[in-house]
Protein backbone atom coordinates (compact mmCIF):
# COMPACT_ATOMS: atom_id res chain seq x y z
CA UNK A 1 0.00 0.00 0.00
CA UNK A 2 1.09 3.45 -0.75
CA UNK A 3 1.41 6.03 1.87
CA UNK A 4 -1.99 7.40 0.51
CA UNK A 5 -3.55 4.39 0.47
CA UNK A 6 -2.74 4.52 4.20
CA UNK A 7 -3.92 7.70 5.32
CA UNK A 8 -7.07 7.38 3.36
CA UNK A 9 -7.35 3.73 4.87
CA UNK A 10 -7.26 5.44 8.36
CA UNK A 11 -9.60 7.95 7.71
CA UNK A 12 -12.50 5.89 6.28
CA UNK A 13 -12.01 3.60 8.98
CA UNK A 14 -12.59 6.11 11.34
CA UNK A 15 -15.50 7.51 9.87
CA UNK A 16 -16.86 4.30 9.39
CA UNK A 17 -16.66 4.16 5.83
CA UNK A 18 -18.94 7.24 5.18
CA UNK A 19 -15.82 8.98 3.35
CA UNK A 20 -15.82 6.79 0.97
CA UNK A 21 -19.37 6.76 0.56
CA UNK A 22 -19.02 10.68 0.22
CA UNK A 23 -16.23 10.94 -2.44
CA UNK A 24 -18.47 8.50 -4.48
CA UNK A 25 -21.26 10.85 -4.29
CA UNK A 26 -19.07 13.65 -5.43
CA UNK A 27 -16.62 12.36 -7.91
CA UNK A 28 -18.99 9.61 -9.61
CA UNK A 29 -22.60 10.26 -8.67
CA UNK A 30 -25.24 7.54 -9.40
CA UNK A 31 -26.48 8.29 -12.93
CA UNK A 32 -23.82 11.30 -13.26
CA UNK A 33 -25.90 13.62 -11.49
CA UNK A 34 -24.87 14.99 -8.58
CA UNK A 35 -27.35 16.63 -5.83
CA UNK A 36 -27.43 19.21 -2.96
CA UNK A 37 -24.74 22.00 -3.46
CA UNK A 38 -22.81 20.29 -5.97
CA UNK A 39 -25.73 19.97 -8.12
CA UNK A 40 -26.07 23.56 -8.06
CA UNK A 41 -22.14 24.70 -8.28
CA UNK A 42 -22.10 22.85 -11.79
CA UNK A 43 -25.14 24.15 -13.07
CA UNK A 44 -23.78 27.54 -12.31
CA UNK A 45 -20.42 27.01 -14.02
CA UNK A 46 -20.64 23.86 -16.65
CA UNK A 47 -21.73 24.38 -20.14
CA UNK A 48 -22.73 20.95 -20.40
CA UNK A 49 -23.80 18.94 -17.40
CA UNK A 50 -22.49 15.82 -18.72
CA UNK A 51 -19.67 17.21 -17.55
CA UNK A 52 -20.01 17.48 -14.41
CA UNK A 53 -17.14 14.33 -13.45
CA UNK A 54 -14.77 16.46 -15.18
CA UNK A 55 -15.59 19.62 -12.99
CA UNK A 56 -15.35 17.31 -9.73
CA UNK A 57 -12.28 15.76 -10.84
CA UNK A 58 -10.84 19.47 -11.27
CA UNK A 59 -12.32 20.64 -8.47
CA UNK A 60 -10.66 18.15 -6.22
CA UNK A 61 -7.52 18.67 -7.60
CA UNK A 62 -7.69 21.85 -7.44
CA UNK A 63 -8.34 21.84 -3.58
CA UNK A 64 -5.42 19.37 -3.27
CA UNK A 65 -2.63 21.05 -5.39
CA UNK A 66 -3.25 24.65 -3.70
CA UNK A 67 -3.32 22.95 -0.16
CA UNK A 68 -0.06 20.80 -0.97
CA UNK A 69 1.37 24.15 -2.12
CA UNK A 70 0.56 26.22 0.86
CA UNK A 71 1.68 23.19 3.41
CA UNK A 72 4.95 23.01 1.50
CA UNK A 73 5.85 26.65 1.37
CA UNK A 74 4.60 26.64 5.50
CA UNK A 75 6.72 23.89 6.47
CA UNK A 76 10.16 25.11 4.69
CA UNK A 77 9.79 28.79 5.64
CA UNK A 78 9.15 27.96 9.04
CA UNK A 79 11.63 24.64 9.25
CA UNK A 80 8.84 22.54 10.16
CA UNK A 81 9.39 18.97 10.31
CA UNK A 82 12.98 18.83 8.84
CA UNK A 83 12.71 16.87 5.69
CA UNK A 84 10.96 14.21 6.70
CA UNK A 85 7.44 16.03 6.84
CA UNK A 86 7.47 17.27 3.93
CA UNK A 87 8.11 14.54 2.23
CA UNK A 88 5.46 12.69 3.86
CA UNK A 89 3.23 15.49 2.13
CA UNK A 90 4.52 15.06 -1.43
CA UNK A 91 4.11 11.22 -1.14
CA UNK A 92 0.40 11.59 -0.23
CA UNK A 93 0.11 14.27 -2.68
CA UNK A 94 1.66 12.27 -5.46
CA UNK A 95 -0.10 8.93 -4.85
CA UNK A 96 -3.79 10.93 -4.27
CA UNK A 97 -4.04 13.99 -6.09
CA UNK A 98 -1.29 14.02 -8.83
CA UNK A 99 -2.84 10.99 -10.23
CA UNK A 100 -6.24 12.40 -10.53
CA UNK A 101 -7.66 15.34 -12.99
CA UNK A 102 -4.88 14.42 -15.15
CA UNK A 103 -7.74 13.43 -18.26
CA UNK A 104 -9.94 16.02 -17.10
CA UNK A 105 -7.43 18.72 -17.84
CA UNK A 106 -7.20 17.16 -21.31
CA UNK A 107 -10.71 17.52 -22.01
CA UNK A 108 -10.92 20.76 -20.89
CA UNK A 109 -8.64 21.42 -23.53
CA UNK A 110 -10.37 19.56 -26.16
CA UNK A 111 -13.14 21.47 -25.60
CA UNK A 112 -11.16 24.88 -25.52
CA UNK A 113 -10.13 24.67 -29.05
CA UNK A 114 -13.44 25.40 -30.03
CA UNK A 115 -14.40 29.36 -31.30
CA UNK A 116 -17.84 28.68 -29.35
CA UNK A 117 -17.85 29.60 -25.94
CA UNK A 118 -20.83 27.55 -25.29
CA UNK A 119 -19.20 24.42 -26.24
CA UNK A 120 -15.89 24.89 -23.95
CA UNK A 121 -16.12 23.14 -20.23
CA UNK A 122 -17.05 26.37 -18.38
CA UNK A 123 -19.19 28.97 -19.20
CA UNK A 124 -16.62 31.51 -17.42
CA UNK A 125 -13.00 31.72 -19.07
CA UNK A 126 -11.73 32.77 -16.13
CA UNK A 127 -12.52 28.61 -15.57
CA UNK A 128 -10.81 27.33 -17.97
CA UNK A 129 -7.87 29.53 -17.90
CA UNK A 130 -7.05 28.41 -14.40
CA UNK A 131 -6.94 24.91 -15.72
CA UNK A 132 -4.68 25.80 -18.74
CA UNK A 133 -2.39 28.21 -16.96
CA UNK A 134 -2.45 27.20 -12.91
CA UNK A 135 -3.25 23.37 -12.88
CA UNK A 136 -1.68 22.07 -15.63
CA UNK A 137 1.63 23.48 -14.64
CA UNK A 138 1.12 22.44 -10.86
CA UNK A 139 0.09 19.32 -12.44
CA UNK A 140 3.87 19.25 -14.05
CA UNK A 141 2.57 20.08 -17.51
CA UNK A 142 3.90 23.32 -18.82
CA UNK A 143 1.07 25.73 -18.97
CA UNK A 144 -1.11 25.15 -21.93
CA UNK A 145 0.34 21.78 -22.92
CA UNK A 146 -2.79 19.86 -23.34
CA UNK A 147 -4.37 22.39 -25.69
CA UNK A 148 -0.95 24.03 -27.65
CA UNK A 149 0.69 20.21 -27.98
CA UNK A 150 -1.74 17.75 -27.32
CA UNK A 151 -4.62 18.96 -29.28
CA UNK A 152 -3.38 21.14 -31.78
CA UNK A 153 -0.85 18.79 -32.64
CA UNK A 154 -0.95 14.85 -31.86
CA UNK A 155 -4.99 15.37 -32.11
CA UNK A 156 -4.77 17.04 -35.66
CA UNK A 157 -1.71 15.09 -36.82
CA UNK A 158 -3.10 11.93 -35.77
CA UNK A 159 0.30 9.68 -35.96
CA UNK A 160 0.59 10.93 -39.19
CA UNK A 161 4.20 12.33 -40.82
CA UNK A 162 3.57 15.17 -38.99
CA UNK A 163 3.28 14.29 -35.50
CA UNK A 164 6.24 15.15 -33.79
CA UNK A 165 4.89 12.79 -30.56
CA UNK A 166 4.04 9.59 -33.63
CA UNK A 167 5.68 6.80 -32.80
CA UNK A 168 4.76 5.27 -36.46
CA UNK A 169 8.01 5.91 -38.55
CA UNK A 170 10.23 3.34 -36.52
CA UNK A 171 9.66 -0.13 -34.76
CA UNK A 172 8.47 -0.30 -30.99
CA UNK A 173 11.10 -2.22 -28.73
CA UNK A 174 12.50 -0.80 -25.69
CA UNK A 175 16.11 0.93 -27.00
CA UNK A 176 13.48 3.25 -29.42
CA UNK A 177 11.77 3.87 -26.69
CA UNK A 178 14.72 4.83 -25.04
CA UNK A 179 15.43 7.49 -27.39
CA UNK A 180 11.64 8.34 -27.61
CA UNK A 181 12.14 9.41 -24.05
CA UNK A 182 15.03 11.37 -25.06
CA UNK A 183 13.26 13.47 -27.67
CA UNK A 184 10.31 14.15 -24.94
CA UNK A 185 12.25 17.70 -23.66
CA UNK A 186 12.58 18.77 -27.67
CA UNK A 187 9.27 17.66 -28.03
CA UNK A 188 8.04 20.02 -25.15
CA UNK A 189 10.44 22.87 -25.37
CA UNK A 190 11.82 23.34 -29.34
CA UNK A 191 9.73 20.80 -31.71
CA UNK A 192 6.55 21.87 -31.15
CA UNK A 193 7.09 26.01 -31.28
CA UNK A 194 8.68 25.07 -34.82
CA UNK A 195 5.38 22.68 -35.53
CA UNK A 196 3.23 26.11 -35.29
CA UNK A 197 6.12 27.92 -36.61
CA UNK A 198 6.16 25.45 -40.28
CA UNK A 199 2.60 25.83 -40.22
CA UNK A 200 2.30 29.50 -39.86
CA UNK A 201 1.07 29.97 -36.70
CA UNK A 202 3.61 31.86 -34.91
CA UNK A 203 1.21 33.13 -32.08
CA UNK A 204 0.72 29.51 -31.25
CA UNK A 205 4.20 29.19 -31.06
CA UNK A 206 5.06 32.08 -29.51
CA UNK A 207 2.50 31.39 -26.31
CA UNK A 208 4.29 28.31 -25.91
CA UNK A 209 7.84 29.57 -25.86
CA UNK A 210 6.43 32.24 -23.38
CA UNK A 211 4.24 29.30 -21.19
CA UNK A 212 7.44 27.43 -20.43
CA UNK A 213 9.41 30.60 -20.24
CA UNK A 214 7.15 31.42 -17.36
CA UNK A 215 6.83 27.70 -15.79
CA UNK A 216 10.98 27.13 -15.79
CA UNK A 217 11.36 30.22 -14.49
CA UNK A 218 9.01 29.81 -11.32
CA UNK A 219 10.61 26.58 -11.40
CA UNK A 220 14.31 27.49 -10.98
CA UNK A 221 12.93 30.72 -8.51
CA UNK A 222 11.55 28.36 -6.52
CA UNK A 223 14.45 25.55 -6.00
CA UNK A 224 16.96 29.33 -6.25
CA UNK A 225 14.46 30.23 -2.70
CA UNK A 226 14.88 26.52 -1.31
CA UNK A 227 16.12 23.06 -3.10
CA UNK A 228 13.73 20.90 -1.06
CA UNK A 229 10.55 23.40 -2.02
CA UNK A 230 11.65 23.16 -5.61
CA UNK A 231 11.99 19.66 -5.81
CA UNK A 232 8.74 18.98 -4.51
CA UNK A 233 6.64 21.67 -6.04
CA UNK A 234 8.05 21.49 -9.95
CA UNK A 235 11.11 19.22 -10.67
CA UNK A 236 9.70 15.71 -9.57
CA UNK A 237 6.01 16.65 -10.68
CA UNK A 238 7.44 18.27 -14.01
CA UNK A 239 10.13 15.37 -14.65
CA UNK A 240 7.46 12.79 -14.00
CA UNK A 241 4.90 14.01 -16.39
CA UNK A 242 7.27 14.33 -19.07
CA UNK A 243 9.82 11.33 -18.83
CA UNK A 244 7.59 8.93 -17.16
CA UNK A 245 3.46 9.64 -18.31
CA UNK A 246 3.50 11.43 -21.72
CA UNK A 247 6.52 9.33 -23.11
CA UNK A 248 5.11 6.08 -21.68
CA UNK A 249 1.52 6.76 -22.82
CA UNK A 250 2.31 8.33 -25.89
CA UNK A 251 4.36 5.33 -27.18
CA UNK A 252 2.12 2.79 -25.77
CA UNK A 253 -1.57 4.27 -26.78
CA UNK A 254 -0.02 4.03 -30.55
CA UNK A 255 2.45 1.43 -30.56
CA UNK A 256 0.43 -0.82 -32.34
CA UNK A 257 -0.12 -0.46 -35.97
CA UNK A 258 -2.19 -2.28 -38.54
CA UNK A 259 -0.52 -0.54 -41.67
CA UNK A 260 -2.04 -3.06 -43.80
CA UNK A 261 -4.39 -1.06 -46.04
CA UNK A 262 -2.55 1.86 -46.51
CA UNK A 263 -3.92 4.02 -43.76
CA UNK A 264 -1.72 3.90 -40.94
CA UNK A 265 -3.14 7.45 -39.57
CA UNK A 266 -6.62 6.26 -39.03
CA UNK A 267 -7.32 6.13 -35.11
CA UNK A 268 -9.10 2.71 -36.23
CA UNK A 269 -5.55 1.29 -37.11
CA UNK A 270 -3.30 2.86 -34.47
CA UNK A 271 -5.11 3.18 -31.34
CA UNK A 272 -6.97 0.54 -29.29
CA UNK A 273 -9.79 -0.97 -27.38
CA UNK A 274 -9.71 -2.43 -24.38
CA UNK A 275 -12.78 -4.28 -22.60
CA UNK A 276 -11.90 -4.26 -18.99
CA UNK A 277 -11.27 -1.44 -16.49
CA UNK A 278 -8.34 -1.27 -14.70
CA UNK A 279 -8.94 -2.84 -11.27
CA UNK A 280 -9.69 0.35 -8.49
CA UNK A 281 -8.92 -1.71 -5.72
CA UNK A 282 -5.20 -0.41 -5.35
CA UNK A 283 -6.25 3.26 -5.64
CA UNK A 284 -6.42 5.02 -2.13
CA UNK A 285 -10.18 4.84 -0.98
CA UNK A 286 -12.15 7.98 -1.58
CA UNK A 287 -10.56 7.69 -5.56
CA UNK A 288 -11.87 4.65 -6.57
CA UNK A 289 -15.08 5.46 -7.53
CA UNK A 290 -13.40 7.24 -10.51
CA UNK A 291 -15.53 6.99 -13.67
CA UNK A 292 -14.95 3.83 -15.64
CA UNK A 293 -13.22 5.53 -18.80
CA UNK A 294 -10.78 7.85 -16.42
CA UNK A 295 -7.32 5.96 -17.67
CA UNK A 296 -8.88 6.11 -21.65
CA UNK A 297 -9.61 2.37 -22.48
CA UNK A 298 -11.63 3.48 -25.27
CA UNK A 299 -8.69 5.19 -27.19
CA UNK A 300 -9.73 4.67 -30.51
CA UNK A 301 -12.59 6.44 -29.57
CA UNK A 302 -11.24 9.40 -28.01
CA UNK A 303 -9.66 10.23 -31.42
CA UNK A 304 -12.12 9.63 -33.70
CA UNK A 305 -14.28 11.41 -31.63
CA UNK A 306 -12.06 14.09 -29.66
CA UNK A 307 -14.54 16.52 -28.05
CA UNK A 308 -16.38 13.61 -26.44
CA UNK A 309 -15.27 13.31 -22.79
CA UNK A 310 -14.85 10.13 -20.72
CA UNK A 311 -18.91 9.13 -20.05
CA UNK A 312 -20.56 7.57 -23.12
CA UNK A 313 -17.28 6.67 -24.95
CA UNK A 314 -18.06 2.86 -24.68
CA UNK A 315 -21.53 3.51 -26.49
CA UNK A 316 -19.28 4.78 -29.39
CA UNK A 317 -16.74 2.06 -29.73
CA UNK A 318 -18.85 0.20 -32.75
CA UNK A 319 -18.35 3.55 -35.07
CA UNK A 320 -14.57 2.96 -35.00
CA UNK A 321 -14.65 0.11 -36.84
CA UNK A 322 -11.28 -0.94 -34.64
CA UNK A 323 -9.88 -3.91 -34.52
CA UNK A 324 -7.46 -3.64 -32.16
CA UNK A 325 -9.68 -4.73 -29.71
CA UNK A 326 -7.98 -6.79 -26.15
CA UNK A 327 -9.52 -8.18 -23.22
CA UNK A 328 -7.94 -6.50 -21.12
CA UNK A 329 -7.35 -3.04 -18.80
CA UNK A 330 -4.77 -0.80 -19.40
CA UNK A 331 -2.18 -1.27 -16.93
CA UNK A 332 -1.93 -4.72 -17.72
CA UNK A 333 -1.69 -3.94 -21.89
CA UNK A 334 0.73 -1.26 -21.28
CA UNK A 335 3.04 -3.57 -19.21
CA UNK A 336 2.67 -6.25 -22.09
CA UNK A 337 3.33 -3.75 -25.11
CA UNK A 338 6.50 -2.36 -23.60
CA UNK A 339 7.72 -5.88 -22.68
CA UNK A 340 6.84 -6.87 -26.43
CA UNK A 341 4.45 -9.76 -25.11
CA UNK A 342 2.88 -11.00 -28.28
CA UNK A 343 2.09 -13.96 -26.53
CA UNK A 344 -0.40 -12.14 -23.88
CA UNK A 345 -1.48 -9.73 -26.59
CA UNK A 346 -2.69 -12.78 -28.75
CA UNK A 347 -4.10 -14.53 -25.84
CA UNK A 348 -6.10 -10.90 -25.13
CA UNK A 349 -6.78 -9.74 -28.91
CA UNK A 350 -10.21 -10.20 -30.09
CA UNK A 351 -10.16 -9.50 -33.61
CA UNK A 352 -14.17 -8.87 -35.45
CA UNK A 353 -15.34 -8.15 -32.49
CA UNK A 354 -18.80 -7.41 -32.63
CA UNK A 355 -20.03 -5.59 -29.53
CA UNK A 356 -22.97 -8.30 -29.75
CA UNK A 357 -24.05 -7.53 -32.92
CA UNK A 358 -23.78 -10.43 -35.71
CA UNK A 359 -24.29 -8.11 -38.41
CA UNK A 360 -21.35 -5.76 -37.08
CA UNK A 361 -18.41 -5.57 -39.96
CA UNK A 362 -15.00 -4.37 -38.77
CA UNK A 363 -12.21 -4.60 -41.56
CA UNK A 364 -11.76 -5.94 -44.67
CA UNK A 365 -8.90 -8.18 -42.57
CA UNK A 366 -11.25 -8.95 -39.52
CA UNK A 367 -12.47 -12.46 -40.82
CA UNK A 368 -8.99 -13.44 -41.57
CA UNK A 369 -7.68 -12.46 -38.81
CA UNK A 370 -10.28 -14.31 -36.50
CA UNK A 371 -9.31 -17.56 -38.14
CA UNK A 372 -5.83 -17.29 -36.70
CA UNK A 373 -3.96 -20.17 -34.55
CA UNK A 374 -2.39 -18.36 -31.50
CA UNK A 375 1.18 -18.29 -33.11
CA UNK A 376 -0.75 -16.58 -36.31
CA UNK A 377 -1.58 -14.03 -34.32
CA UNK A 378 1.35 -13.63 -32.45
CA UNK A 379 2.94 -13.20 -35.72
CA UNK A 380 0.44 -10.60 -37.06
CA UNK A 381 0.64 -8.57 -33.91
CA UNK A 382 4.75 -8.61 -33.84
CA UNK A 383 4.35 -7.02 -37.61
CA UNK A 384 2.07 -4.15 -35.90
CA UNK A 385 5.29 -3.23 -34.10
CA UNK A 386 7.06 -2.55 -36.94
CA UNK A 387 7.43 1.13 -38.79
CA UNK A 388 4.57 1.92 -41.22
CA UNK A 389 6.00 5.07 -42.61
CA UNK A 390 9.78 4.94 -43.81
CA UNK A 391 11.94 8.60 -43.45
CA UNK A 392 11.02 9.44 -47.10
CA UNK A 393 7.23 9.64 -46.26
CA UNK A 394 7.71 11.73 -42.92
CA UNK A 395 7.68 15.34 -42.20
CA UNK A 396 10.98 17.88 -41.98
CA UNK A 397 10.63 17.91 -38.27
CA UNK A 398 12.39 14.67 -37.76
CA UNK A 399 15.75 16.67 -39.10
CA UNK A 400 14.95 19.77 -36.69
CA UNK A 401 17.21 18.43 -34.92
CA UNK A 402 17.68 14.87 -35.96
CA UNK A 403 18.66 13.25 -32.87
CA UNK A 404 17.75 11.00 -31.65
CA UNK A 405 16.17 9.42 -34.32
CA UNK A 406 19.68 9.17 -36.27
CA UNK A 407 20.24 6.88 -33.53
CA UNK A 408 16.87 4.42 -33.48
CA UNK A 409 16.88 1.12 -35.10
CA UNK A 410 13.82 1.87 -37.66
CA UNK A 411 13.35 -1.66 -38.13
CA UNK A 412 11.94 -3.28 -41.34
CA UNK A 413 8.41 -1.77 -42.95
CA UNK A 414 4.90 -3.12 -42.72
CA UNK A 415 4.52 -4.37 -45.91
CA UNK A 416 0.83 -2.89 -47.47
CA UNK A 417 -1.75 -6.06 -48.39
Amino acid sequence: MTWASVVCYIVDSASGGRYEKMMTEFLNPKGGEPKGLMKSLSEAVLNKKENYIHFASLLYSAIGDFGYWALIFYFRSNDIGGLMLPLMVHSFWMGHFFIMGVNDLHYVAHTQISNNQKNHMFKYEILNNICMYIIEPMHGFLPLFWLDHHVKIHHKESNGPDDIQGVTFFERNFYNYICFVADIPLQWYVRGPLHHIRNGDKATAFHMVIAWCASLSVGISLTMWDVTTGVLLFWIPHLTRSLVFNSSNEYVQHALVDGRDGRPHDPANNSFLLLKAVPRFNYPRGIRSLPDNFEERWHAVHHAFPHKGMVGQAELAPKVKCNLVFDTDYISFKQAVMLRDTKKLAQWWCPGYDFGNDKYKVSQYAEADKKLDMKGREKLLESFFYPAYDLDDMGEWIYAPSFPFNMMELGPMQKHV
